[in-house]
């Protein structure tokens, strides 16, 4: 904030400044009480607003242009950056080179494919991709490129969507089908694209870690044709995606060889999915049962998102929180940042988040002990299950909470658990140790306890 101390500002461009600035801790007035303050138009407001946006970006990163484009994304300003991308194209580029305007829509391009879910724009990311290819002449690998690298990124956002194996709009086989006619040829950014869509398939809707495995190690291959496209180190990335996919697997032990590597080597927040990673790294640590270490990670990485409400990436922090504080016990600190995960994820709504939230709070009534409300809770999250209409990938929740269930009812009946609950236990204790962290462990250790 000292930096814009230095803006000049005339008129009511002051006043505007000083009420957004003393505002900007708390939650923003509506616009009509805004305007209503400040005695001034809807119309005079935003184009002050206008006006002030530029002075403070000539002020924060005087050269612009690409620049801006990558501060605003550092700052996850998705909004900011997507008005920003199609202010750069109308005004900027006009007179450029060929080169330049190539940088500048494969840079617009790779951005806005990787904006989270709420800001994601199918119809601008292939405005811009065309844009991209039209520099290059559409180029056939150029043009497979952005098909694939389009296609990754749609398979990974309809995952959030309700009913997703419904809307995906592609099988298994097709994709297959794909790296057949991929085979051979030298299209390696287009086959690398589609080995990871092959990836997010078994990982989203499929659910085969191995063949997550089998295809990533076949990316992995591919590196050295494709380090020079990324911007970032394609090597340290792919071992962060192997050491992500044997986590997923269970192997843990090998999967905190890599993140303890690449983390040391220095994990810098432009590398693609960093948050993803620093979860996945949070969550190995608490299956160590290294909860300072965890926590150290997310007090730098998440509690800011979660301070700042940033959507997918503060629901992912706060639900890390929850694993965390239920692993080690700390119930109250469990519940503080399971109130916030779900207040968030209702305004960003995803999904497979929404599961994992109903899981986490089934999980907290039940190490309180509050049995009664538990078992309420299962019965309750089988029936939205069952009401997304494709249950088929939420199959293994709908076991997790009839198992639940069982041992509820083993605990308030005083008896033994018989040896097909506890065949379920086994089965949902390899199956999300990864996610859950081992609470199942303690969900068993406590039936046992109680009976």
């Amino acid at each position: 904030m000292d930096s814009l101390n230095t803006l000049r500002l005339i008129g009511k461009e002051k006043t505007v400044y000083d009420y957004t600035k003393a505002h900007r801790l708390q939650d923003f007035p509506e616009i009509p009480k805004v305007v209503a303050d400040l005695k001034i138009s809807d119309a005079h407001y935003y184009k002050i607003n206008s006006v002030l946006l530029r002075k403070c970006y000539e002020v924060l990163v005087p050269g612009q242009g690409l620049e801006l484009l990558h501060f605003l994304k550092q700052k996850n300003l998705f909004s900011l950056l997507r008005h920003e991308m199609l202010f750069q194209d109308k005004k900027f580029t006009a007179g450029k080179g060929k080169a330049e305007l190539e940088k500048f829509y494969l840079c617009c391009f790779h951005y806005l494919i990787d904006l989270p879910y709420k800001y994601y724009d199918k119809k601008l990311i292939g405005g811009f991709g065309k844009k991209y290819l039209d520099t290059k002449n559409n180029a056939t690998s150029d043009v497979l490129y952005v098909r694939y690298h389009t296609m990754f990124a749609d398979i990974n956002r309809i995952a959030a969507r309700k009913n997703p194996k419904k809307s995906v709009g592609i099988t298994i086989s097709e994709l297959l089908k794909h790296e057949k006619e991929l085979e051979g040829t030298k299209h390696y950014l287009a086959t690398y694209y589609l080995y990871r869509s092959i990836c997010s398939y078994y990982s989203f809707y499929d659910n085969q870690p191995a063949k997550v495995i089998e295809y990533l190690k076949k990316a992995m291959k591919l590196k050295d044709q494709i380090a020079g496209f990324f911007p970032i180190d394609i090597s340290l990335f792919l071992q962060l995606l192997y050491a992500d996919a044997l986590f997923t697997n269970n192997e843990v032990g090998e999967a905190e060889q890599i993140y303890n590597k690449a983390f040391q080597a220095g994990v810098k927040e432009n590398m693609y999915g960093y948050y993803f990673h620093c979860e996945q790294y949070a969550l190995v640590s608490i299956i160590r049962g290294k909860y300072e270490q965890a926590k150290a990670l997310l007090d730098k990485v998440f509690q800011p998102c979660i301070d700042n409400r940033l959507d997918i990436y503060a629901t992912r922090g706060a639900m890390c929180y929850v694993k965390l504080y239920l692993s080690n016990s700390d119930l109250k600190n469990a519940l503080s940042y399971l109130n916030l995960a779900k207040v968030i994820n209702e305004k960003t709504f995803y999904l497979p988040f929404e599961v994992q939230l109903r899981v986490l709070e089934n999980i907290y009534f039940f190490l309180k002990k509050d049995y009664e409300f538990s078992a309420q809770l299962a019965s309750r999250n089988i029936k939205f299950l069952k009401a997304q209409e494709q249950t088929d990938i939420f199959e293994n929740y709908l076991l997790l909470w009839k198992t639940i269930t069982g041992m509820i009812s083993c605990i308030t009946k005083g008896q033994a658990m018989n040896t097909e609950l506890v065949k379920d236990y086994e089965f949902l204790n390899a199956r999300f140790t990864n996610l859950y962290c081992g609470l199942l462990e303690k969900l068993y250790a406590q039936t046992v306890k109680e009976i």
